[in-house]
C-alpha cells in the first residue's frame, strides 16, 4: 500500500477483532426480530411495550427507529443486542435464536457481532481515549501492543489521533462520543446498534457525529439500527420506521 494523499481518510479493515471470520453466510439475515413481545409488570399491572413486533436487519442497510418517549425504542434496542430478554418471540442472528445460548455464549456473541453506541458514552474516567476505545480488545485477551495497533487507525478515522492520550474529562462531549463510536467498531461487528447517539450533544457536535456515523456505516458496509429523535440523522439512514402501539410502521414524518 502506498502513502495516503493529504486529507485522505485512513483505511479501516472490515473485520479487526480477534474473532473476525473470513466470510459470512449470506443466506440468513444478520439480525431478525420475530414476533417479539415485551411486557413489564408494575404495581400489579401489565404494560405491553412491544407487541408481536417483526424486524429484519438487512446486510449493509441502515434504519432509523423513531417514536414517542416511552414507545419502546430503547427496549427494542436492548432486545436486539441481547441485553434484555423478550417476554415472547425470538431474536435471531443468522437464523440462530440468540436467547437459546448460554450466558457465556450470549456475551461472546454480543462482543463479536454487535457494536453498541449509547446516548451516554460510558467511558472509564481513569483511562485514556486510546485505552477506552481499545477496551473490548483488551477484555478479549488481546495484548496491549496489538490492541492499540488496531485501535489507533480507528481513532484517527474519527478525528482523534491527537487526543488519544487524553482522559474523558479533558475531552468535549462530541469527542467523548467519537471515542465511544471507535470503541463500538474495534471488534469489527457486522451490526451497529445506536441508542440516541447525538441526544446529549449540542447542535454543532450533533451534526459532526451525524455525518461521521453515516460515513462509517457506509465505509464499513455495516448494518445499523439507530434509535433517535434527531430527524436529520434519521433521514440519512436507508429507511425510517417508527414504533406505534408496540409495532413498527413507516415513519409518518417523512
Amino acid at each position: 500500500m502506498g502513502e495516503r494523499k493529504p486529507g485522505e481518510k485512513p483505511p479501516i479493515s472490515r473485520k479487526v477483532g480477534p474473532q473476525a471470520e473470513a466470510g459470512a453466510d449470506g443466506s440468513q439475515p444478520l439480525l431478525e426480530a420475530s414476533g417479539v413481545t415485551k411486557v413489564f409488570v408494575a404495581g400489579g399491572e401489565r404494560l405491553t411495550i412491544l407487541n408481536s413486533l417483526d424486524l429484519t436487519v438487512e446486510r449493509g442497510r441502515s434504519m432509523a427507529v423513531l417514536g414517542a418517549s416511552g414507545s419502546g425504542k430503547s427496549t427494542l434496542m436492548y432486545l436486539l443486542g441481547g441485553l434484555d430478554r423478550p417476554t415472547g418471540g425470538r431474536v435471531l442472528s443468522k437464523g440462530r435464536d440468540v436467547f437459546s445460548l448460554s450466558e457465556n455464549e450470549l456475551a461472546h456473541w454480543r462482543a463479536k457481532e454487535i457494536g453498541f453506541v449509547f446516548q451516554f458514552h460510558y467511558l472509564l474516567s481513569d483511562f485514556t481515549a486510546l485505552e477506552n476505545a481499545a477496551m473490548p480488545l483488551l477484555l478479549s485477551g488481546m495484548g496491549r501492543e496489538e490492541a492499540y495497533g488496531l485501535t489507533e487507525p480507528i481513532l484517527e478515522r474519527v478525528g482523534l489521533s491527537d487526543r488519544k492520550g487524553h482522559r474523558p474529562g479533558a475531552l468535549s462531549g462530541g469527542e467523548q462520543q467519537r471515542v465511544a463510536i471507535a470503541r463500538a467498531l474495534v471488534m469489527g461487528p457486522e451490526v451497529l446498534l445506536a441508542d440516541e447517539p447525538t441526544g446529549n450533544l449540542d447542535n454543532r457536535n450533533a451534526s459532526m457525529v451525524n455525518d461521521l456515523f453515516r460515513e462509517l456505516v457506509t465505509e464499513r458496509n455495516l448494518s445499523a439500527i439507530v434509535v433517535t429523535h434527531n430527524e436529520r440523522l434519521a433521514r440519512m439512514m436507508d429507511a425510517c420506521m417508527e414504533i406505534f402501539e408496540g409495532r413498527l410502521r413507516p415513519w409518518q414524518g417523512q
